[in-house]
């Protein structure tokens, strides 16, 4: 899986959520600049954790079973004991 995938999303839902959480009228006293480059941070450094903590596990995860055909007209039957 690409980390692309994953890490995109990741920092738009950020931006938007502090977008939404800097709107609010507690941080009117915040300059627009000031909300853009915070928001942008959160974005950058969410990120850059994503981007660390989503290590590739491709190589560490076990291969698929392949469908295992059992021989069911060898079968021995019981000596009857």
């Amino acid at each position: 899986m690409k980390k692309s995938k994953v890490i995109i999303p990741i920092m738009v839902i950020v931006a938007v959520l502090a977008s939404i959480i800097l709107s609010q009228e507690e941080y009117n006293e915040v300059t627009i600049i000031n909300k853009i480059l915070i928001a942008l941070g959160a974005a950058i450094v969410s990120s850059l954790l994503g981007y660390i903590l989503l290590k590739p596990d491709i190589d560490k995860v076990d291969p698929k079973p392949q469908t295992n055909q059992t021989n069911t007209g060898n079968k021995k039957k019981g000596s009857g004991k």
